[in-house]
């Protein structure tokens, strides 16, 4: 994913999550959110109230890449094809697919009768103009470039904007203009989808269910212009459910979409409310005023002390990785033994139990266990004796010659600050490396992850899996040019000649050595130390019911898989 997207607990490329990103509100203009509000005093007993810690920037598809941006949309849209409960890519808006012989043209059917939830029509022209605007340099989205194995998106998101166009032919065309045209997806009747790739990729059909394909009415977005996504009656999509009501930094309302193709969903609507203060949020879920809450760690000693949040506390692995990442363009992590000392010195079991409290699972492989393409490794597990002797054959001889360090961190966010001082002493101690400790403001951070030339020398990333295929771990993230490691400083031509072969595979088995082969390659790189694969965790109501957690859900349990079996039977609490 371009601009990523955050898992909870830890920063994450690929879907962000705000549990990591930070608190943006007060305690006291928080509170009447939850105790004072309709949603507290009334509420609908087959409404579901889920707890959100951070507002969506936006809410549009084309520009979305935060986890609370993408639970919006996916509640409201659908693109041709979802995961499903066993996280597998499945058919949606789209029938079914084909690819042509050679793999470079995917057709896409799309189901007969489709309707947006006014009632209005939803054919192909609607998706083939979300493809356009999403590749269009005046949307400029973070998650564009997972759009550019198609013809001509990425010649169109680097041609000049259409308002400053300068002609380039006699009968006036602009390079926009040009490259607008020649952008290789094609609605060839109102049920049939044509996309057009300049190499094989037989991971498409997952991409097209990202919230970039979301079909948004393109009357609806020019006539709101940039803010268009705020008003309820511009956002109207295809998903099971429809967005009714926004009240900005407090609550996100949606009944359910009558017309989906599926059928109505059990719910009759879904309530987002945005609290930032995990202890409110907290005290609203005791009081019965929200259904479903994300604590922080910090709090988890306090749930398992109570029986009754403890019964309600639901835990299960995620499909991401967290990693602390090192500048290799920079002293002294362009030493390859420097790297290998910092990833000897790293205790990963007492990062995950003590450091944060249980919430994730140690891990020194980059794919999680049960994505394809994931390997098995014992590669620089903790070990401070190797560790040592890995610095001491480092060009620097040890700790007393090398440069300065620096660790950044979001200096909105206290647990952050605690994480980077457990960090600076592990290596205090076992190395006797002193690091200096770099706050950040949230949007300063962002910014320098993406820049080669402000890329911390260390700092957390991590990655929640947008599609379950390796090409979205490896190629999209680790390729020389990726969005992990051109501001990194890691480039391996013999990685990227891996998982290009594997790209271009149309038979899954004869794909996946190459990736296995360059994960290796990866883990032996070592272009960061691979530490943890967080956890979801939520706590429940009893009385909610009809979800499947899947490894990729991210704001509740079920938002990816199970959107029409969830449901709220208050009766069950005696509510």
């Amino acid at each position: 994913m371009g601009i990523p997207r955050f898992d909870g607990r830890s920063p994450r490329l690929g879907r962000w999550s705000p549990r990591l990103v930070g608190l943006l509100a007060t305690v006291i203009l928080l509170f009447p959110v939850v105790a004072g509000s309709a949603v507290a005093q009334d509420a609908d007993p087959n409404v579901l109230r889920i707890h959100q810690q951070l507002y969506p920037e936006t809410a549009d598809p084309q520009k979305s890449s935060f986890s609370t941006e993408i639970a919006v949309l996916v509640t409201n849209y659908e693109g041709l094809t979802r995961l499903d409960q066993d996280g597998q890519t499945s058919p949606a808006a789209a029938e079914s697919w084909e690819f042509n012989e050679d793999g470079t043209v995917i057709t896409f059917r799309l189901r007969e009768g489709l309707t947006y939830s006014d009632g209005s029509p939803l054919t192909a022209e609607n998706f083939r103009y979300a493809v356009e605007r999403a590749c269009d340099p005046n949307t400029a989205g973070d998650y564009q470039y997972v759009l550019f194995d198609i013809v001509g998106c990425a010649e169109f998101a680097g041609s000049v904007a259409g308002t400053e166009a300068t002609p380039v032919g006699g009968d006036g065309t602009t390079a926009y203009d040009a490259a607008r045209d020649a952008l290789g997806v094609a609605a060839l009747d109102e049920r049939t989808l044509e996309v057009r790739l300049n190499q094989p990729a037989p991971y498409f059909p997952s991409v097209a269910g990202l919230w970039v394909f979301f079909p948004v009415k393109q009357e609806l977005v020019e006539r709101g212009g940039e803010g268009w996504w705020q008003d309820p009656s511009l956002q109207i999509g295809n998903g099971p459910f429809q967005i009714t009501r926004i009240e900005r930094d407090q609550l996100i309302v949606f009944a359910a979409n009558d017309r989906y193709w599926a059928g109505r969903p059990e719910l009759d609507g879904i309530e987002l409310v945005y609290v930032s203060d995990p202890a409110i949020a907290l005290e609203a879920y005791r009081a019965g005023d929200l259904d479903i809450v994300q604590p922080d760690p910090a709090q988890y000693p306090t749930i398992e002390a109570d029986p009754v949040l403890a019964g309600e506390f639901l835990s299960y692995p995620s499909t991401s990785t967290l990693m602390l990442t090192l500048d290799l363009k920079r002293a002294p992590f362009d030493d390859a033994q420097v790297r290998a000392a910092f990833a000897y010195a790293f205790d990963r079991e007492t990062w995950c139990d003590v450091v944060n409290n249980g919430d994730c699972v140690p891990t020194l492989s980059w794919i999680p266990a049960g994505v394809p393409g994931a390997i098995e490794s014992d590669l620089y597990a903790f070990d401070p004796d190797q560790a040592r002797q890995a610095l001491a054959d480092s060009s620097y001889g040890g700790a007393e010659n090398l440069p300065p360090i620096e660790y950044a961190y979001i200096a909105d966010i206290p647990e952050e600050r605690t994480r980077g001082e457990w960090i600076a002493g592990q290596y205090r101690d076992i190395l006797g490396v002193e690091i200096t400790l770099v706050p950040m403001d949230e949007q300063t951070w962002i910014a320098s992850i993406s820049d080669p030339a402000a890329f911390p020398q260390m700092t957390l990333l991590g990655w929640f899996q947008d599609y379950p295929d390796p090409q979205n771990w490896l190629s999209l993230l680790w390729s020389c040019e990726a969005i992990f490691a051109l501001p990194a400083g890691y480039c391996n031509p013999a990685f990227d000649d891996l998982v290009t072969q594997g790209d271009q595979q149309l038979d899954a088995a004869e794909r996946l050595p190459f990736y296995e082969e360059a994960g290796q390659v990866l883990l032996d790189d070592l272009p960061g130390v691979v530490l943890s694969n967080p956890a979801n965790v939520y706590l429940v109501k009893p009385y909610v019911t009809g979800y499947v957690p899947s490894p990729s859900d991210s704001e509740w349990p079920g938002e990816w898989g199970s959107p029409l079996t969830l449901s709220v039977d208050r009766s069950l609490a005696g509510a």
